[in-house]
């Protein structure tokens, strides 16, 4: 390894490192709150459906779902802010992350939006004066090693292979995979399934012999080096925690069986319960 991609592996972990710090990252996550049908009331005031920090007015108003549509009702004094900058006068039909265009919602800085993990829906609250990020030790990573970071074979899958993803909530979604990577570890084959980014690049959701012992216990992501012709860098020291290593609050997907590995992978991120 060279002097500038030790550079370069420091700078991306620091910036992973900080990005869960920020704001509205992970560790800011106060609470996910599945919806009833018809009203759900949301506020500070303790037995709200969707319980909100301490700080947030104790009645903001309510939430109505009805044939799936989300429907917020705001209190007259609850000043809501649509993205920020647009005060909500008026009940607002909510748009889930899932459409691609998700209404985030602000009650002075405390962010909440609707979510939709197969025919559920919920709401995600997130504070910045959540303690999780006061209190975040920082990222821990295995030592850089070379022998992780492989040239993989790409063997493209078409069409695309379908499949139904697993999450950690228990809930499935379809998804699909352009290409298996095969690639040698320790002398033998190995075969990872994965998903071709539009940056040339796959995403991969993995899992190895390390996990529950020095690695999260459900697996780990990881996104290669852009592909060049029919192979593609795998780069295990990059390998990193879903974000349910750092909250209950969050719905990683989870491996797929074919993504199982009987190797142990002793690079990229740890994970330790205490």
């Amino acid at each position: 390894m060279t002097d500038a991609y030790d550079k370069e592996l420091s700078e991306w972990r620091e910036e992973m490192d900080s990005n869960l710090r920020a704001d509205y990252s992970w560790l800011a996550l106060w609470g996910l709150f599945w919806l009833d049908e018809e009203s759900n009331s949301i506020g500070s005031e303790v037995g709200s459906k969707v319980q909100l920090p301490p700080r947030a007015p104790k009645i903001l108003g309510s939430i109505e779902l009805i044939d799936d549509k989300v429907t917020l009702h705001a209190a007259a004094d609850a000043n809501i802010r649509l993205n920020k900058d647009e005060t909500l006068s008026a009940a607002r039909v909510l748009r889930a992350d899932a459409s691609g265009r998700p209404d985030f919602l602000f009650v002075d800085n405390i962010r909440f939006m609707l979510i939709q993990r197969g025919d559920q829906l919920a709401i995600r609250v997130w504070d910045p004066h959540h303690a999780n990020r006061a209190n975040f030790s920082g990222r821990k990573w295995f030592e850089l090693d070379e022998n992780f970071r492989v040239k993989a074979r790409i063997e493209a899958y078409d069409p695309p292979k379908q499949v139904m993803v697993d999450d950690i909530i228990g809930t499935q979604h379809e998804g699909e995979m352009q290409a298996a990577l095969v690639f040698e570890i320790g002398g033998e084959e190995q075969r990872l399934d994965a998903e071709l980014l539009e940056s040339g690049a796959y995403y991969i959701i993995m899992k190895d012999k390390t996990a529950g012992e020095n690695s999260y216990p459900s697996g780990r992501y990881l996104v290669t080096e852009v592909a060049e012709g029919g192979h593609v860098v795998i780069d295990f020291n990059r390998a990193y925690n879903p974000p349910c290593a750092f909250t209950e609050h969050a719905t990683c997907p989870l491996p797929r069986p074919e993504n199982v590995l009987e190797v142990a992978i002793l690079a990229g991120e740890q994970y330790s319960e205490s």
